[in-house]
């Protein structure tokens, strides 16, 4: 019964990473005209890790073959990195880049 239900974890937890993709993508682009409230950057960034902790949780799981368990590893890290920087930065002004220099179009 193990074996069965580790691919629905897996699915189920790239649905919550797509899910917490558009959760961060929406507090990075709310933050242009006014910023998010820390209270929901916060709840978003509780729901972001959460659903990282279950990819490592997957990782560590030992009836998965080993390559699963360094690709769900690296998977929930990268992730999780790339969420929080949505959810914590600026969007930068328009007319320039992410570093703050004059954008020539």
């Amino acid at each position: 019964m193990a074996d069965a239900s580790t691919p629905l974890w897996l699915i189920a937890s790239f649905i919550g990473l797509w899910l917490g993709f558009r959760l961060s993508h929406s507090m990075h682009e709310g933050a242009a005209d006014s910023r998010a409230p820390n209270t929901a950057r916060a709840l978003v960034t509780a729901y972001c890790l959460s659903v990282s902790l279950i990819l490592i949780e997957v990782g560590f799981n030992d009836s998965v073959p080993r390559i699963i368990q360094v690709s769900c590893l690296l998977i929930a890290a990268a992730t999780a990195i790339m969420q929080l920087l949505q959810i914590w930065t600026d969007k930068p002004s328009p007319g320039k880049d992410c570093q703050g220099r004059e954008t020539v179009e």
